[in-house]
């Protein structure tokens, strides 16, 4: 009984230290873990149920397998008295409807041309299924490509910080998803004759594509 106890009074410290060795590896395991998801979670997106959405016709639609990054402006000036909501309902119903755009006519289209809509609140709507490629009335090549647009015409206005805020955290979080390489981050004028998405927009795609450099660069992927 003595030598047991004995045992007993030698093995504890033992195994106090390591339990806590086992309990300091767990939490600091756990702490960059959460760390990592915080860095790649997705944002917060307003689903298509959400907004209103109607159903899409896939038959107007080809499928992809995203590649790419595509950042547009809507080219129209900013509306922060309209809700999010409001606006997607818009353009679904837009999209789906022959018409035109500007000076170029335009097809019944599937679904919203665009796969997320960032607003000038920086909310960020759902649009077109993500493995459907994106429309336009343009010469560029939608295929393989995600498109984001965000509000505001910024030839002539700048981008609200929710906005851009919006737009880094949603382009970091589908970069890691899809593993899209920093140099296939761009803009709509990267690919056609547009000044989409603008003068005051374009700049801060580079720190986009910085920003996915960086997160790669720590293993994140």
């Amino acid at each position: 009984m003595a030598y047991a106890n004995s045992e007993y009074r030698l093995r504890i410290p033992w195994a106090r230290r390591l339990t806590c060795a086992l309990i300091f590896c767990f939490c600091a395991f756990s702490q960059a873990a959460s760390e990592d998801s915080v860095a790649i979670s997705e944002p917060q997106i307003v689903p298509r149920a959400a907004w209103g959405a109607v159903a899409p016709n896939a038959d107007l639609m080809q499928e992809q397998k995203p590649s790419e990054i595509v950042i547009h402006h809507t080219g129209e000036k900013q509306q922060p008295k309209i809700s999010l909501e409001t606006k997607m309902r818009g353009l679904q119903g837009f999209a789906m409807t022959a018409g035109r755009v500007g000076h170029l006519s335009k097809p019944a289209w599937g679904d919203v041309p665009y796969h997320y809509y960032i607003d000038v609140s920086g909310r960020i709507g759902e649009g077109r299924d993500i493995g459907f490629a994106g429309d336009g009335v343009t010469g560029m090549d939608n295929e393989d490509r995600i498109q984001i647009v965000v509000e505001g015409d910024f030839e002539r206005e700048e981008p609200a910080k929710e906005e851009l805020d919006s737009l880094m955290k949603l382009v970091q979080w589908l970069a890691l998803k899809f593993a899209i390489a920093p140099e296939n981050i761009s803009g709509h004028s990267d690919h056609d004759q547009t000044d989409c998405p603008g003068k005051n927009l374009k700049p801060f795609l580079e720190d986009l594509r910085k920003a996915v450099r960086s997160q790669y660069a720590q293993g994140d992927r």
